[in-house]
């Protein structure tokens, strides 16, 4: 948890900031414009009081015209104009001072002059509004357009104090997330806002003050709000409603918040109703019944909830450590991409949902719900657009497939599985792989049997088959030896046409060596003459 440190934790911050290269030109700017003024404002704040690791620093600067002060950085490096409405000047110092930046233990400064923002349409869409820039504006009224008060701090570099115009310090030490200003009115201004206050909330572990929280859970259906997309000029084609919220914008906001901590963010998603809002897929898990004789735990939501907690558990540490050794070439690690399939991996089970009371079935069943469940999940997440937060790497595809095959070592028995099957369900693509043996662990960890134990006993078993497949296959770490023919070899060598039975021939010789009873194109030729035969 973070922990709040005194202001003069700042002081000392910014003096190592400004013996290096990378902020060189705080101290010329002040030279060139001796009545300007310098803030570091925003996160940059909040982290260095917290002891966080803060490399994203904000600067606005008071005193000089937009055109003085974007010609004096250009002789300083390179400057982007982030699109006149909001004028922000992105600057990477150029020389030396640029290496921080390229080795991106630093992000590129974000430089603006004093602003205030005034909504447009009052539409609570978050580029709803005008951006008023002004030299002489009063940094207070710069920091009265944010969104919670421990974002709304600044330093004052030549002054050296701390401008606290809405109590953020006191809130950063009471470790709380409070708006700056009535909730309703902040959220209103951009909706995205209260993803935002989830988020902070989540990482920081921070508790949402009572007004905040009210707001919150009052106003998250807010999210699925529509606007006349003529009323923007924006040209949607026949469409003639837009999004106030983006799916772009909650799945990057969901995916930040997950990444941090997968149950906290179950709770406070449950909690203020985003899921409700964006996925109500995932709400039928509630109440949804399972089996006692495997599921002691409870029903499907619950069974979820154990799911995500296993995967921030030491337990889970232990269990990559064992991994890694069938996959030394990757870095196994909580990747979104598992987070997402944990969390939805049983979503199709109340679709599938037969009781003996009302089906006639012989116990509680959820027949074929790994399929159903995966195109369940891969609608919503192309829906909410959710690949298209990169730095995630979370394709909805993916998340289908996975979903689809994590009951893959329950539906068959593990001592029978073939080698091509290994092969292709967990090395013809590692990461998947690897990702796929973790879900069925999460899985596994939080099926609780009648007697209380946990359902892993499949999973060693698998594992140890898979230690003697690697082993057997003359594999060279996870990397498993090339097929030793083709289909044309096959066809030359049995004088037969293309079709589909070239393909049962290339399995059946694969399966063999990966058996190691075939190591060479030689053998696999006697192999094929001895079947034809």
């Amino acid at each position: 948890m973070a922990s709040f440190t005194s202001p003069m934790a700042l002081h000392a911050h910014m003096r190592a900031l400004r013996r290096r290269e990378a902020f060189a030109f705080l101290e010329k700017l002040e030279r060139k414009h001796k009545n300007s003024q310098i803030y570091l404002v925003g996160g940059a704040i909040r982290d260095i009081l917290l002891g966080r690791h803060c490399k994203d620093y904000d600067f606005v600067v008071r005193g000089v015209p937009a055109k003085k002060l974007q010609a004096f950085l250009t002789t300083l490096g390179r400057v982007d104009l982030v699109g006149k409405r909001f004028g922000v000047l992105k600057f990477t110092p150029a020389g030396r001072a640029g290496k921080d930046f390229a080795a991106r233990s630093l992000e590129t400064f974000d430089i603006a002059l004093p602003r205030t923002e005034e909504p447009i349409l009052h539409t609570g869409q978050y580029r709803d509004f005008y951006i008023i820039q002004d030299p002489s504006l009063a940094i207070e009224d710069d920091l009265a357009r944010r969104d919670f008060t421990i974002n709304a701090l600044a330093y004052d570099i030549k002054a050296k104090q701390v401008v606290d115009p809405f109590g953020g310090l006191a809130d950063l030490s009471k470790k709380r997330i409070r708006t700056v200003g009535e909730p309703d009115e902040r959220f209103r201004e951009d909706y995205s806002r209260m993803l935002r206050a989830i988020r902070f909330c989540c990482s920081l572990r921070f508790s949402i003050e009572k007004k905040t929280s009210d707001a919150l859970s009052r106003d998250m259906h807010a999210l699925n709000r529509m606007v006349s997309a003529a009323a923007h000029c924006v040209h949607t084609g026949d469409e003639e409603l837009m999004r106030v919220v983006p799916h772009e914008v909650i799945s990057r906001e969901m995916l930040r918040t997950f990444d941090v901590d997968p149950v906290r963010a179950f709770d406070l998603y449950d909690r203020y109703h985003v899921f409700d809002t964006i996925v109500s897929d995932l709400v039928a898990m509630k109440g949804c019944p399972q089996p006692k004789q495997w599921h002691s735990e409870g029903d499907v939501w619950t069974h979820t909830r154990l799911a995500l907690r296993a995967l921030m558990s030491p337990a889970f540490l232990r269990a990559n450590k064992t991994l890694q050794h069938y996959y030394p070439a990757h870095k196994l690690s909580l990747s979104p991409l598992l987070v997402i399939a944990v969390l939805f991996h049983d979503i199709g089970k109340p679709f599938a949902l037969k009781t003996p009371e009302r089906d006639g079935v012989d116990r509680i069943r959820f027949d074929g719900h790994d399929r159903i469940g995966a195109d369940i999940a891969k609608e919503n997440l192309v829906r909410l657009r959710i690949q298209t937060a990169p730095e995630y790497s979370v394709d909805p595809a993916d998340v289908a497939w996975l979903i689809r095959h994590h009951l893959l070592l329950l539906n068959a028995s593990v001592e029978e599985l073939r080698n091509n099957t290994i092969e292709k369900y967990f090395f013809r693509n590692p990461v998947l792989g690897h990702t796929l043996l973790q879900l069925v662990w999460a899985d596994s960890t939080a099926s609780k049997q009648a007697s209380g134990t946990s359902s892993l006993g499949t999973y060693r078993t698998f594992l140890k088959k898979m230690e003697s497949f690697l082993r057997v296959s003359r594999a060279k770490g996870a990397h498993l030896p090339k097929p030793v023919v083709n289909g044309i070899d096959i066809m030359r060598t049995l004088s037969i046409k293309p079709g589909a039975k070239i393909g049962e021939l290339l399995l059946a010789v694969r399966e063999e060596q990966l058996a190691g009873r075939i190591k060479t194109k030689r053998d696999a030729i006697h192999f094929l003459q001895t079947l034809s035969s």
